[in-house]
């Protein structure tokens, strides 16, 4: 082999190796623009304002009164707070609500109160309405903190909504049933209230 082909050789050797060490080095920085920007996205996205079901209502307090005694009108309807009686409703599903005092206890406690209103169904409808509500709460299972269900749903005749959700200081109003939205609010809000022991 003589002196010129080898030169030829090392010359074809070098030219590959540097496009070697060039697709290397290319495929390193796409990686690391790759990870950079995977970086600034996810910064970004926590940025960005959660959006969380309902409204927020003010707080009105968390006293406890004698049953039947009198108080301040609640600022919300259904009430997310304010003065209660000192026993609250067992979780589950109810035909016949029991009164606001009652139910307001348990949002302290870190349930949510579904409520339903049938007024614009007929019975079959609203038995279809309420087998909505039973299913919904069955799919959103037991507090996944405290191991129990924490949800409690009443119907609610007065209001013009089909259904509304509340939790301690938050309400939803929805027009129809949406499972998603009740889900989604159950998921955010279950657990949060001042006292949300079992």
């Amino acid at each position: 082999m003589t002196a010129r082909t080898r030169a030829a050789q090392r010359s074809q050797w070098e030219q590959q190796e540097t496009r070697r060490r060039r697709v290397f080095i290319a495929l390193w920085v796409l990686v690391g623009v790759a990870f950079v920007g995977t970086l600034v996205y996810l910064v970004y996205k926590q940025a960005q304002p959660i959006s969380m079901p309902g409204v927020a209502i003010p707080i009105q307090g968390r006293n406890h009164i004698a049953v039947g005694e009198p108080h301040d009108p609640y600022n919300s309807d259904p009430p997310t707070s304010g003065p209660h009686y000192d026993t609250p409703a067992q979780g589950g599903f109810y035909d016949i609500a029991p009164v606001d005092e009652y139910l307001v206890h348990d949002l302290e406690h870190g349930y949510v109160n579904i409520y339903y209103n049938c007024g614009k169904y007929t019975s079959g409808t609203c038995d279809q309405l309420k087998q909505q509500v039973k299913d919904v709460m069955s799919a959103a299972g037991l507090s996944p903190i405290f191991g129990d269900l924490k949800l409690i749903a009443a119907p609610r005749p007065s209001m013009p909504q089909v259904i509304a959700l509340t939790a301690w200081g938050r309400l939803d109003k929805l027009s129809t049933f949406n499972r998603q939205e009740i889900l989604d609010f159950i998921r955010a809000f279950r657990d949060n209230g001042p006292e949300a022991l079992p």
